[in-house]
């Protein structure tokens, strides 16, 4: 029921059902509670402290009472038995939230590499100006500070009150036979957030001190680590199968097509080394059972094959190109290449890949080409009677040449544009022989 007064607006009156006292009831009702307990005090022999009835005393300190787990004295760090290592990471969290600030830590650092690791290297609690809060053991992430239940610490020097890491860790087993329960709430987690911390110390790096020496310590982590870099190398080119999306086969092939025109180019005599990924022998053939996505980028990908092929060739034996495919070579060097942007698919930026891959390889045949010919300038006299004629070409054949519009789908569109790429690199080449 609510009762309502001039100062609260609504006051909560909890009805515990017993009648109301008035005339100094109460207190009679007080005193009889004491004259209750003082008759039985002298008629009753109580056995166990957990009766409630009449007077006890505790034989202090031959008897103690038992402490309840969450009473809380004063903090206390817990390190792991069997290992050594302390929970404590030095987050800071609790010397942060200290009301009194009387918690001060330095964190660890490895010896070797100079940066910090999760471990403290000092901790210090000042016990005369403690508060008992309990502040910090409930704001730990580690659970590595709890509260103890000693309570015996006076002493006649003051200056004892002030206790470091070596007073104040305790084992795991001694907080969990005074708090058990409380102890195995947070047991499973304290101890996988140690594991983890352990892996990233090194030598006796979060070792308790009064475990040194008594638990083995592991080897520094970055000299074990060093020695088995070498190892790391040994990984080859990826290859191209089943694993990859035919995107990336698209690209990885535009890539190997670049390195080998690159290779003819610097090599010289020797470009036969990247000759296997440009003559793939067991290259699918554009069938009915592709998809005309992946039609379109095989078409690109032999054609820029081709021209690395062709590159090669050119090394040694430029008279090979035909000169009457020169015809429709104005077409192909579009100044205006769109850029490989947000704009485009990734199927279209594959595409693109492959057609530059192609251009580049025919540029790598025109320089190619262009130095065993200076030797022997009387060999293209015979050749020049055939671009003279052929000179009229480019505007006749120009015409039919189907343009890159809106009317061809987008296969059509990479099949012409890896054949103008061959072609103009069939050109170039042909010009370079007759320079």
């Amino acid at each position: 029921m609510t009762a309502e007064t001039p100062r609260t607006s609504n006051v909560f009156v909890v009805d515990r059902g017993e009648p109301k006292l008035r005339g100094g009831q109460g207190l009679l009702a007080g005193l009889g509670v004491v004259i209750r307990h003082f008759g039985k005090a002298f008629t009753k022999k109580i056995e166990s402290p957990a009766e409630s009835s009449g007077l006890f005393t505790v034989q202090y300190p031959e008897e103690r009472l038992a402490m309840p787990e969450a009473y809380r004295n004063f903090p206390i760090l817990l390190y792991d038995d069997q290992t050594g290592h302390e929970l404590c990471t030095s987050c800071f969290q609790c010397e942060r939230i200290c009301p009194p600030q009387v918690i001060h830590m330095t964190q660890a650092s490895d010896p070797t590499t100079g940066k910090p690791v999760p471990a403290v290297a000092e901790f210090i609690i000042e016990y005369d100006a403690c508060m008992s809060c309990g502040l910090c053991a409930e704001v730990c992430p580690f659970d590595a500070i709890k509260m103890d239940h000693e309570f015996e610490l006076s002493n006649a020097d003051h200056s004892t009150m002030t206790v470091n890491k070596a007073g104040l860790d305790r084992p795991i087993s001694y907080y969990e036979s005074i708090a058990p329960t409380m102890w195995a709430e947070v047991r499973d987690g304290a101890m996988k957030k140690l594991q983890g911390n352990m892996k990233r110390r090194s030598g006796d790096i979060g070792i308790a001190p009064p475990m040194k020496g008594k638990v083995q310590t592991s080897a520094p982590a970055p000299a074990a680590a060093k020695p088995a870099a070498p190892a790391a190398p040994a990984k080859p080119v990826a290859a191209v199968g089943a694993n990859m999306s035919d995107e990336k086969k698209a690209r990885l092939e535009a890539i190997r097509a670049a390195k080998a025109a690159q290779a003819a180019q610097s090599g010289g005599a020797t470009p036969e080394v990247a000759a296997p990924e440009a003559s793939a022998k067991p290259v699918a053939a554009v069938g009915a059972n592709m998809s005309d996505e992946k039609k379109a980028r095989l078409e690109a990908i032999r054609a820029a094959k081709a021209a690395a092929k062709a590159a090669q060739e050119g090394g040694t034996a430029p008279e090979a190109p035909a000169p009457e495919a020169a015809a429709p070579a104005p077409e192909a060097p579009a100044k205006p290449m769109a850029a490989i942007g947000s704009n485009m698919s990734d199927e279209k930026k594959a595409r693109l890949e492959a057609i530059r891959a192609a251009k580049a390889a025919a540029k790598a045949a025109q320089e190619g080409g262009a130095a065993p010919e200076a030797p022997a300038p009387e060999a293209a006299a015979p050749e020049t009677a055939a671009p003279e004629a052929a000179a009229p070409a480019p505007e006749a054949p120009a015409k039919p040449v189907a343009a890159i519009g809106s009317n061809m789908s987008e296969e059509k569109r990479a099949r012409l544009e890896a054949i103008r790429a061959a072609k103009a690199a069939a050109k170039r080449e042909a010009s370079n022989d007759e320079s």
